[in-house]
Parts: C-alpha cells; structure tokens; sequence
C-alpha cells in the first residue's frame, strides 16, 4: 500500500480527499487550494501543492504520483523517464465508469472499503431519483451551461436525464455532446424544464450573462438548479446532483 501519494490532478484530488489519511498525501494540484475551483479548498490547508511539473513532485519522494487522461503529458514523461510511479485515470464518460473509476483508485492506494461505501452511496441515491420519477409522463427539458451551450447525446449529463425521466430537447435535435444554441431557438422548443449548475459568478461574470438573460428569467419554464461540477469532476459531486434533481423535480 503506497504511503506517499501525489496527485497532479484536481479531481483525483477531491476522490483521494475522501479515501486516504490525510499524512499520505504529499502533493495534491495547486487548482484544489482555490475555492473557484475545488469544494474542498477550505479543507486542504498545509497541504503541499504541484503546479503539475516534475521538479515539484521528485523531492517529496512519493511512492505513487496520480495524473488524468489529459493532464500535460511531458512532465509525466518526465517522473517516468526518472523511474516514478504514475499512474494516469481516463475521464469517466458515464455512471458506470465513475463506479469503476472510485473503486480502481481504491485498489491502488489500499482502501476498497471506504470506495465500496461511496459507490453503495450513489448507486442508492441514483436510483432513488430514477425510482421518483418512474411512471410519470416524461417533461422536455434542456441542461443549459455557460455561454449559451446545450448538453446532447453522449454524455453523463444526458444519462442522469434519462434517469430523472426527462426528454433531453438537445438529444432529440441529434445534438451530440455540448453544442451552442440560440436563445431564441432554445425558447421557440419551449422546454418544460430548464437545468443549470451552479458556478461562480467572479469566476464566469461574461459566460454567465447567458444564464442572467432576463428571457430566461421570465420564460415559462422552471429553472432547476443543480451543484456544480458534474461536467468536471463528476465523481465527488454526482450522488448530490442525483439528489438535488430528484428534490427539484418533486417540487
């Protein structure tokens, strides 16, 4: 079991946050320390950070050094070429993958009990929004992002749709992925329901006007609002979204 654990990555960060002891982690990304970015900024003080290159990561020695599929890849190259450990996680695409994703984080560092906790957690909390919803007539809904994008096909935010009993409007135009769309087309579909995450408004004042729009304040639709963080780091947030939609839609 790997004592001394680095992580180049914030969302690795926040999964390690929940399964290791606090005295293994050498280095977690500087991005986890900032409350723009990280839930858990107010909790990680004293811990040393990593702007991800290899000259910060090899004095502090550590047994396993943890990275993302798309993490810079010349200064893994580099722990790798200097005989380090690392280990690199692909972006979980769905539920399933984010189940795995936990657990095969578990496996490397030791702690297959506290994962197998976590995922019971949200396999009970996704199933009761899909439990919630069972039987009642589909409502037409988009999940509205940031500078007026839609979320289509393809993608975890469509699954949890489907699971809620929601008619995805984007999905249905054969919309794959994230896609701009018009707001006045988006309003023309007259959804019945309308989902944002929440985000910081420092943070994204111009991105955000979008969501601030005063036709989307005084359309005919409802707005639900959902925590942050489903299209980034999924897998810490994804049993409180899960929740927070079935509490939403029950309203």
């Amino acid at each position: 079991m790997p004592q001394r654990i680095a992580s180049l990555n914030i969302c690795i960060d926040q999964l390690l946050w929940e399964l290791v002891d606090r005295q293994r982690l050498v280095s977690i990304s500087y991005l986890t320390a900032n409350p723009m970015w990280s839930p858990i900024a107010g909790q990680v003080k004293g811990v040393p950070l990593n702007h991800g290159l290899a000259e910060e990561i090899v004095p502090l020695k550590p047994d396993v050094i943890f990275a993302g599929e798309f993490d810079q890849r010349s200064p893994i190259e580099l722990l790798q070429k200097l005989g380090k450990r690392v280990e690199r996680l692909p972006l979980p695409r769905t539920l399933k993958d984010i189940n795995d994703q936990i657990l095969q984080l578990a496996d490397m560092v030791g702690e297959r009990e506290k994962a197998e906790q976590m995922v019971k957690k949200i396999n009970t909390q996704i199933a009761e929004l899909q439990r919630a919803n069972t039987g009642k007539t589909p409502l037409t809904a988009f999940w509205y992002s940031a500078n007026g994008v839609v979320i289509g096909d393809g993608t975890l935010e469509h699954e949890f749709m489907q699971l809620a009993g929601l008619r995805n409007l984007a999905a249905e135009r054969g919309m794959f992925g994230f896609n701009q769309l018009d707001l006045e087309l988006l309003l023309s579909a007259k959804p019945h329901i309308l989902i944002v995450e929440e985000g910081s408004d420092d943070a994204y004042s111009l991105a955000r006007e979008y969501l601030a729009h005063p036709a989307l304040r005084n359309a005919d639709f409802k707005i639900v609002t959902l925590p942050a963080g489903l299209s980034g780091c999924a897998a810490t947030v994804i049993g409180d979204v899960a929740t927070q939609l079935k509490n939403s839609l029950a309203k």
